[in-house]
C-alpha cells in the first residue's frame, strides 16, 4: 500500500552543510520527487547539519540529535541513506549513522521480531570517477579508475526514477 500516510526519511550523508551545493542533496531531491509520483511523503535530513554523536546505543547522551531523527525513522516506512563513495568508502557521517542503527538490533517489537522488521530500505549513491590509492576487489592493481560507470554528480532523474518503481512495488509487499 502505497497512500499518504506512507512516509520515507532521506538521511543526506554529505560533509557539505547546508545552503551549500551537494550531490548526495540532489540526489535525495530526486527520490523524494520519484517517491512523490508513488504518493510517498518523504522528509530529507542532512546529517551534517545535526549533532549527531558517535557510538552504538539510541541516546549518547548531551546534545546528541540522533534520538529525535530515530523518532522520524520509527514514524517512517522507508529509510533512505544518500550517501556520497569516496575512494570505494561511503562518508564517514553514512558510517556513522549505519552505528547509531546498531542499537535497534537488540530491539523487538511485541510479537518479538526486530523492531525495523516492517521497514524498507535503500541506499542512494553518489559515485563518481576516483582515482584509488590502494587496491581492491572493485579496482584491479594497476587500474587508472574504479569500475563504476562514469556519471555526472548527481544523476538524471529518468535514472532514478526506475529504481524508484521498484523499491514501491517491493515496498508494496512489507506495508501493510
Amino acid at each position: 500500500m502505497t497512500d499518504a500516510s506512507t512516509k520515507a526519511l532521506i538521511l543526506v550523508c554529505t560533509l557539505s552543510p547546508s545552503p551549500e551545493k551537494s550531490s548526495s542533496d540532489l540526489l535525495a531531491h530526486q527520490v523524494a520527487e520519484a517517491f512523490s509520483n508513488h504518493n510517498v511523503q518523504s522528509e530529507i535530513l542532512r546529517i551534517v547539519d545535526h549533532d549527531v554523536k558517535p557510538g552504538v546505543k539510541k541516546n549518547m547522551g548531551g546534545a546528541d540529535a540522533w534520538p529525535a531523527i530515530r523518532d522520524k525513522l520509527m514514524a517512517a516506512q522507508i529509510l533512505v541513506l544518500a550517501t556520497p563513495i569516496w575512494v570505494g568508502h561511503p562518508s564517514s557521517l553514512a558510517q556513522r549513522v549505519l552505528e547509531r542503527l546498531d542499537a535497534e538490533l537488540s530491539e523487538t517489537d511485541s510479537q518479538g521480531r526486530p523492531i525495523l522488521f516492517d521497514k524498507v530500505a535503500m541506499v542512494a549513491v553518489v559515485a563518481t570517477r576516483t582515482v584509488p590509492t590502494m587496491s581492491s576487489p572493485i579496482c584491479p592493481k594497476g587500474s587508472s579508475k574504479w569500475d563504476t560507470p562514469s556519471r555526472p554528480r548527481g544523476p538524471p532523474i529518468g535514472w532514478v526514477k526506475p529504481c524508484i518503481a521498484s523499491i514501491i512495488k517491493t515496498s508494496k509487499r512489507f506495508l501493510k
